[in-house]
């Protein structure tokens, strides 16, 4: 990362008092970890801070130092305001309208980011913004801070199996590690933890897999939250597994939000790029993760998806 980025956000910091950091709505653990980890080096520098997520996080980040503190609103004026892993301000809610953009530091690792900041720290070719910003706290943070940013990095490259895992996320892992990160606690916490009524919610949800040549698409329906016990935000990490099966290159999952809004969630390997078929829905991401949300209800938007996408 260019040394100049690091010093305009220093002098940004220094000048703030109050700082709200936040991240994009439905968090994962990149979002997670990276509000976590910026807050707390905020803290260290003695500012005073707010960590904001809008939708709960998910229940396996909650071993991380600071997920208790994390709010789902913030009101009044912030000296400064740090957005984190969001692409565009629309990704996000609850925080103050119309805040001047000279006043947000805007850290992102989406190519389809709108540089809606008067500082932009976008790096498309970074695997997570937590891997931003390692680079960012150097040898400044502490085992929390570093627990968080190992975290966000771990999910989004999942379990650094994915194509974004570069020699210099690598590197960066190693790096942590050598600072004091469990690496295997940190496994172990995030991908070992999952409650019986999300093992029960995944056994539905494997049972709507449809295969396409080497395509996949599964759904999840309100009503299967329901006789689970389980929310939206159990179903987060369900995606990856519409692309397990062998010969299978594109997943697809829909998960019914509400009666007539379907998220749907983009998953690849490699030979389709997920971000452009998700933009044609108003989304986006990146080439092999990425999600839109279709303003209707859960079979209309798989039609709509096996016909345009799965060329049905």
């Amino acid at each position: 990362m260019d040394n100049n980025l690091i010093v305009n956000i220093e002098q940004l910091i220094e000048k703030s008092n109050s700082i709200l950091v936040f991240a994009h709505k439905r968090p994962d653990g990149d979002a997670v970890g990276s509000v976590i980890a910026f807050s707390l080096f905020l803290k260290s520098k003695g500012k005073k801070v707010t960590a904001l997520l809008p939708d709960d996080p998910p229940p396996e980040y909650d071993f991380l130092k600071g997920f208790d503190s994390i709010v789902k609103k913030a009101e009044g004026e912030f000296d400064l305001y740090i957005s984190l892993d969001e692409a565009d301000l629309s990704r996000t809610y609850n925080i103050p309208d119309n805040i001047p953009k000279e006043k947000i530091i805007n850290i992102d690792h989406h190519k389809s980011n709108t540089y809606f900041g008067g500082l932009n720290v976008v790096l498309p070719d970074y695997s997570s913004t937590c891997e931003i910003l390692i680079e960012i706290v150097g040898e400044r943070g502490n085992t929390d801070i570093y627990n968080a940013l190992y975290t966000g990095m771990l999910t989004d490259t999942g379990g650094f199996k994915y194509a974004n895992t570069s020699v210099r996320t690598l590197k960066h892992a190693i790096e942590l590690i050598e600072k004091g990160v469990n690496h295997a606690y940190i496994s172990q916490m995030v991908f070992m933890r999952m409650t019986r009524g999300k093992i029960k919610l995944l056994a539905l949800a494997l049972e709507t897999l449809e295969f396409y040549g080497d395509k996949a698409v599964m759904t999840i329906s309100l009503d299967m939250l329901n006789k689970t016990g389980t929310t939206m935000k159990d179903t987060e990490s369900i995606t990856g597994y519409t692309l397990v099966t062998r010969g299978i290159e594109l997943g697809v999952l829909l998960r019914e939000e509400a009666e007539n809004r379907t998220r749907v969630s983009f998953r690849s390997k490699g030979k389709y790029d997920v971000d452009l078929m998700a933009k044609e829905f108003g989304g986006g991401g990146h080439k092999e993760a990425a999600g839109c949300t279709i303003d209707t209800d859960l079979q209309t938007a798989s039609k709509i998806i096996k016909e345009k996408v799965i060329g049905l």
